[in-house]
């Protein structure tokens, strides 16, 4: 058996739910890059993103007892290191690169997402106010590519995510007018309704005038 045979049926011997999640393991384990990407080393700590633990030693076990990954250390422990058992599998595995393929262009804005909010939250634990969040059009653009999917696939941090509710909440307050802005424009509604007033009185008048003429 060859090795993308070896691959596809590694992960045909689990369920729906253990192939995505073996997916989300194996991309994990790609540095994406402008040309081919290369497997990369990573702890297991860092692949839990969004997995239940104990799942996710059970899935790492199965991929490691089939040759897909290399496993240093215990399944379970955060320390334990993950790599990719042959680094050809990223080239000479269909169904991989069709993942890297669906995943490019996704994964160079999630990396700047865990910069940018690594950056934010050191910054927010000194107490610096003008801390920077994300923008309408930052949040447009990761929303077009890190769908909730993608951000699953890939494993977005948890203060990624929490970098992002703070950035959406940001943007809704300043397109929802504040309360000084809605008590300056009712104020402002109720001048020119007096300021019209008489206006519309008049035009009342001239109306009913012309309506009175109409029948005499």
């Amino acid at each position: 058996m060859n090795l993308p045979e070896r691959a596809d049926a590694c992960l045909a011997a689990l369920d729906d739910a253990g192939r995505a999640i073996a997916r989300r393991v194996v991309l994990r384990l790609i540095r994406f890059g402008d040309g081919p990407s290369a497997h990369r080393t990573q702890p297991v700590s860092a692949l839990r993103a969004g997995e239940e633990p104990e799942r996710l030693a059970q899935i790492l076990r199965h991929l490691a007892a089939g040759e897909l990954v290399a496993l240093d250390g215990d399944a379970a422990s955060d320390d334990a290191n993950v790599a990719l058992a042959d680094p050809a599998l990223v080239t000479a595995w269909p169904a991989l690169r069709a993942w890297i393929k669906a995943h490019r262009q996704a994964e160079p804005l999630r990396r700047q997402l865990e910069t940018d909010a690594a950056d934010w939250s050191q910054r927010t634990a000194r107490g610096d106010r003008d801390v920077e969040l994300l923008d309408k059009a930052q949040l447009g653009e990761l929303g077009a590519w890190l769908t909730d999917d993608t951000r699953r696939d890939l494993g977005v941090s948890a203060t990624a995510e929490s970098f992002l509710a703070a950035s959406r909440a940001a943007a809704r307050k300043q397109w929802w007018p504040g309360k000084t802005t809605m008590s300056t424009a009712l104020v402002l509604l109720m001048m020119l309704l007096i300021l019209a007033t008489p206006i519309i009185l008049l035009l009342i008048v001239v109306l009913t005038a012309s309506v009175i003429h109409k029948f005499l």
